[in-house]
């Protein structure tokens, strides 16, 4: 795991030296460039495998092309036996030089053949051609600014905003996607200059000329297989991949939460040697999110080393902090908990496995329950759900200290009577257009008027039409909430200490297989992730197997009402809110009081008004 930066174009040393050590924390083991007459390559290394000789930037033996690559790449020794038999030659045992050979056989092509997590840059100084990518599933980040002459690219937007022409003005579709998402939309980024390559998206740039496109396509096509088959593709995937997981030359383990993803990682790691294992959980102020129990059964069970780490209101003071290293506004206050477990993780091992992907591919949201029951209800009339239920359910206690039962049923029966995307969308997202223009001072919303935050999800919904209802949405899951939100912070988090993130179920040739399975063996309407229940059921007590998914949340809800309300007054003060000029002051006070009175639970959308907040002090001043 690395960090990357390169200047296609007007190279200029001193920039991409740096635009390179702005990426230091990604990569503490070293500093690598390569600079000639039309492009400029910075490399930042994590040494992971073969600590001794996978420096780079790397030159192949020819010298024709230079590449700089962020991840790992989990059947790199099958490639490189491949390569091997068309003459191929290697002088380390790292994957980076596999990679190089595959580009350079194989141009673009080689691309969908990489298994793992990545982002890279090839200079073919023959073509004078630079091609960057990224990974199918989105795992690794990068960004790229395009000026007249010049490409600018790197790992962080933070190595872009000091290159020639790049401007920090604010893209404000982009606002408009986070305050709906929490998290701004690829190719979108906040900043109008900067964009970040989509996943599974690959771009050329050639004298100027830029081309950009998909080189990944998903395969969602059903197949017919028995139960039983579909059970032992999913031992055979974890089986055979596993042990590529764990390949590190440095010390590696796993985190642990109370739940079955990363109960399924470990107990497949435990077969040979149980790994060192992490848990995060709460003080008494956040006792109803806490999973350390249930963590700590599941590696007795496995007889892992297990450690705890524990998280109270002050985890806020790493606001700052968690801002720098996103370089963005990000609103899952999920990440402040991603960074604390990561820096604890990091003292101990420098790779470690994670859970991330289990939810998307095998049914583990409680919306996906929800998605069956609106199946299940589908013959009661739109007008009657409208009409009769709708206005009962928002008698429902809405206020955070209300009961969670009265939230989820509300919610529910407000999104009935509607087109599937939209229901998912309505679950998925925290604000409508209605909110949205009620929230913004009166140029902002002059610009984003009529503006359809949703299309994206549409656009997905339409590629996947014909799926069922239940792997439609867990599709739209897999190409957005999971890229732009699970895995970015577990991205940004993680590298902050200079720990690689590993993510077995997020894996590309695992979802290839699973995506299309029944929805029957994912989940229905009183239980998630069947097949992954059914895979543990043999090896893991009944208790850890039927356990329900609790969610990594820090109760900020509460926070806000308590030992965090003076950042309601340093952030969300009425007065700061007008000089900053792109909210309504009003709209702002009102979520404010109703949090506060119990009226409503606004926490997501407070949350991510001081994380705006404080991003836009610290890069726009």
């Amino acid at each position: 795991m690395c960090g990357i930066a390169g200047i296609a174009g007007l190279p200029d040393r001193a920039l991409i030296e740096r635009m390179t050590s702005l990426l230091a924390h990604r990569g503490p083991d070293g500093a690598g460039f390569h600079h000639g007459p039309e492009i400029a390559l910075g490399h930042r290394r994590l040494a992971i495998l073969d600590r001794e000789g996978g420096a780079q930037p790397m030159r192949d033996a020819s010298g024709r092309y230079h590449l700089v690559y962020n991840g790992e790449i989990y059947n790199y020794r099958a490639l490189r036996e491949e390569l091997r038999g068309l003459g191929a030659e290697f002088r380390t045992r790292c994957d980076t030089e596999v990679v190089l050979a595959a580009l350079a056989a194989w141009g673009e092509s080689a691309l969908p053949r990489f298994q793992g997590m990545f982002a890279l840059a090839l200079w073919d100084s023959e073509e004078k051609r630079l091609l960057i990518a990224r990974d199918p599933v989105g795992i690794k980040p990068l960004y790229y600014a395009r000026r007249r002459d010049a490409l600018y690219f790197a790992s962080e937007m933070k190595s872009l905003l000091g290159c020639p022409g790049v401007s920090r003005d604010v893209d404000l579709a982009a606002l408009e996607d986070y305050l709906t998402f929490l998290y701004t939309v690829p190719p979108r980024t906040i900043f109008s200059d900067i964009r970040q390559l989509p996943a599974g998206h690959c771009a050329t740039w050639q004298a100027g000329e830029w081309r950009e496109g998909p080189y990944w396509r998903w395969n969602l096509e059903p197949e017919a297989r028995s139960d039983a088959a579909w059970l032992e593709l999913l031992r055979a995937h974890l089986e055979r991949d596993m042990p590529h997981y764990a390949e590190a030359d440095v010390p590696a383990g796993a985190l642990l939460s109370g739940g079955i993803d990363s109960a399924c990682i470990v107990e497949a790691l435990s077969r040979e040697t149980p790994p060192r294992t992490f848990t995060i959980g709460f003080d008494t102020e956040g006792s109803h999110l806490d999973e350390t129990r249930e963590a700590r059964e599941t590696a007795a069970m496995l007889g892992t080393r297990h450690t705890e780490v524990r998280a109270a209101a002050s985890v806020a003071e790493l606001l700052p902090t968690m801002v720098r290293h996103f370089d963005e506004p990000f609103g899952n206050p999920t990440a402040l908990l991603a960074h604390v477990l990561a820096g604890e993780v990091r003292r101990h091992v420098t790779v470690a496995l994670a859970g991330d992907g289990g939810d998307e591919l095998f049914g583990g949201y409680r919306r996906y329950g929800g998605i069956a029951w609106s199946e299940r209800l589908g013959w009661i009339p739109g007008a009657v759900w409208r009409g009769a239920v709708q206005p009962i359910a928002r008698f429902l206690p809405g206020g955070v200290d209300g009961p969670a039962w009265a939230r989820r049923a509300s919610g529910f029966a407000a999104a009935q009577g509607i087109d599937a995307v939209s229901r998912y969308a309505a679950w998925t997202t925290y604000h409508r257009r209605e909110s949205l223009d009620a929230l913004y001072a009166p140029d902002v919303g002059r610009a984003l008027a009529g503006r359809d935050p949703w299309a994206h999800l549409r656009a997905l919904a339409a590629e996947s039409e014909g799926l069922e209802p239940l792997n439609q949405a867990m599709y739209l899951d897999w190409c957005s909430f999971l890229p732009d939100n699970v895995l970015r912070y577990g991205d940004r988090m993680s590298m902050a200490h200079g720990l690689e993130l590993r993510v077995p179920l997020a894996d590309p040739m695992l979802a290839q297989a699973f995506l299309g399975m029944p929805a029957r063996l994912k989940a229905g309407l009183f239980q998630s992730k069947r097949l992954l229940r059914e895979h543990l059921r043999d090896s893991m007590p009944r208790e850890i197997v039927q356990r329900r998914k609790q969610g990594l949340n820090p109760p900020m809800g509460h926070w806000l009402n308590g030992p965090l309300k003076p950042l309601l007054d340093d952030y969300l003060g009425e007065a700061r809110i007008r000089r900053a000029g792109y909210f309504d002051a009003g709209a702002v006070a009102r979520m404010r009081r109703e949090h506060g009175a119990g009226l409503r639970d606004h926490t997501w959308r407070l949350w991510a008004l001081i994380v705006f907040e404080a991003w836009r002090r610290q890069y726009l001043g």
